[in-house]
C-alpha cells in the first residue's frame, strides 16, 4: 500500500492526491498549522515532526493522501490523512497494528472526515490482504473537540477505547536544583551510547509491560522508531539504579526545542522498585536539565486511565492537561470466503 491507487471520494469541488513529502510541504504545513490552531494546545507538535514522519509512511507500508480546493484557479489545501504502520508485529502472540490520522482545515471542517476516514480505513483492509494476515488492529486519537472527525470515526465502527492527556508544566529559576532529594540506595546515571540505549531498552520492557497497549518492540525496531519520530537526544537519558540494579529510566527529547519547551518521551519503573520516590526524582532531574538549557516548559503524554499512578504524580509535580485526545479503534478481520459446490 502505498496512498496510490483508489483515492476517497469527495464533494465536488474537491480533489486528492498522494503528496510527495518535500514538494508539497508547503501544503502539507499549511493543513497541519490550521488544525492545530484550532484543536491542539498551544504548543503541540510542530509541523515539521508530522511531516517527518509522513515521509515515511509509504516506505513502512502505509500512504497519505492530501485534498484540496480548487477557488478561482488556485488549489487551496484542505485536508490531510495518512496510515502508518506502528506494529508489524509477526510474532503469533500479536496482531498488527495500523495508525490513521484525519487532519482537516478548519474551513472545510464537517465536508471531508467522513470520506477520509473510509479511505483510511479501506487502506488498511488492502494492508491486512496483502500482508496475509487473519486481522489487524486500527486505531487513532483525535483530539477530544474535534467533534466532525470522531462522529466519523464512530460513523465507521470505530470504537472509543482509551483517553491520553498531554500534559505540561511551567519551569522557573528554582526548578534548576534537583527538585527531590534522590530515595536511599538510589544513583541516577546519564546513558548515551548504543550499550546504554540497549540498556533503556531492556528496563523500557519490564516497566511498560503491564501497561495497555504495549508493544514489545526488539531493540532494532524500538530504536528505529525512535529515530523516525524525531526530537531524539541522547544527552537527556537517565538510568536509576536502586541498591546497584537498574530499576527505573527517564528519557527526554528535544522535539519542542524549537517552542523553547523540554519534553519527556518516557519514564518508568520497574514494578518491584516503584513507590519509592524514583520516578518523581528523574522526574525532578527531567525539570532541571530542560531549565539549564534555557527552556520554560516541559510536556509528556501519558494514558489518562493509567493504573500505575503516573497521572497523580504529573499533577502533585505541577503539570496540567493541556490537550485530550480520545483513542479509538476497530479491528479489521479478514472476510470468510464460501466456497460453491461444484
Amino acid at each position: 500500500m502505498t496512498g496510490g491507487g483508489r483515492l476517497p471520494a469527495l464533494p465536488t469541488g474537491y480533489t486528492a492526491r498522494t503528496p510527495h513529502p518535500v514538494a508539497d510541504a508547503g501544503a502539507l504545513r499549511a493543513v497541519l498549522l490550521g488544525f492545530a490552531a484550532t484543536y491542539g494546545a498551544p504548543r503541540s507538535q510542530p509541523p515539521d515532526q508530522v511531516l517527518a514522519r509522513l515521509g515515511t509512511t509509504a516506505a513502512d507500508g502505509g500512504g497519505t493522501v492530501l485534498v484540496e480546493r480548487t477557488n478561482g484557479g488556485t488549489a487551496e489545501p484542505a485536508a490531510v490523512a495518512w496510515v502508518e504502520v506502528r506494529d508489524t508485529a509477526h510474532d503469533a502472540d500479536r496482531e498488527p497494528k495500523l495508525g490513521l490520522d484525519v487532519r482537516v482545515a478548519p474551513a472545510h471542517t464537517g465536508l471531508l472526515e467522513a470520506a477520509l476516514v473510509t479511505w483510511c480505513l479501506d487502506r488498511a483492509r488492502d494492508w491486512r490482504a496483502t500482508d496475509g494476515r487473519p486481522a489487524v488492529r486500527v486505531e487513532t486519537d483525535p483530539h477530544r473537540e474535534d467533534l466532525a472527525t470522531t462522529a466519523a470515526l464512530a460513523a465507521a465502527g470505530l470504537a472509543h477505547d482509551r483517553t491520553y492527556w498531554r500534559m505540561e508544566r511551567p519551569l522557573t529559576a528554582a526548578d534548576a536544583g534537583p527538585t527531590t532529594v534522590a530515595p536511599p540506595g538510589v544513583v541516577v546515571r546519564r546513558v548515551g551510547d548504543d550499550a546504554g540505549r540497549r540498556h533503556v531498552h531492556r528496563m523500557w520492557l519490564t516497566s511498560f509491560a503491564d501497561h495497555h497497549g504495549f508493544e514489545p518492540l526488539d531493540f532494532d525496531e524500538w530504536w528505529a522508531r525512535w529515530e523516525r519520530r524525531g526530537g531524539a537526544d541522547l544527552t537527556q537519558w537517565w538510568v536509576a539504579d536502586l541498591d546497584g540494579v537498574p530499576v527505573g529510566h527517564c528519557i527526554g527529547d528535544a522535539r519542542l526545542a524549537g517552542l523553547g519547551g523540554g519534553y519527556v518521551r518516557s519514564l518508568g519503573v520497574d514494578p518491584a522498585a516503584r513507590g519509592r520516590g524514583i520516578a518523581r526524582h528523574l522526574l525532578g532531574l527531567a525539570f532541571a536539565e530542560h531549565v539549564r538549557r534555557g527552556w520554560t516548559f516541559t510536556q509528556l503524554f501519558v494514558d489518562a486511565g493509567n493504573g500505575t499512578g503516573a497521572t497523580h504524580l504529573y499533577r502533585s509535580a505541577g503539570m496540567v492537561p493541556v490537550e485530550v485526545k480520545d483513542e479509538y479503534a476497530v479491528r479489521i478481520v479478514a472476510e470468510p470466503t464460501t466456497r460453491v459446490p461444484s
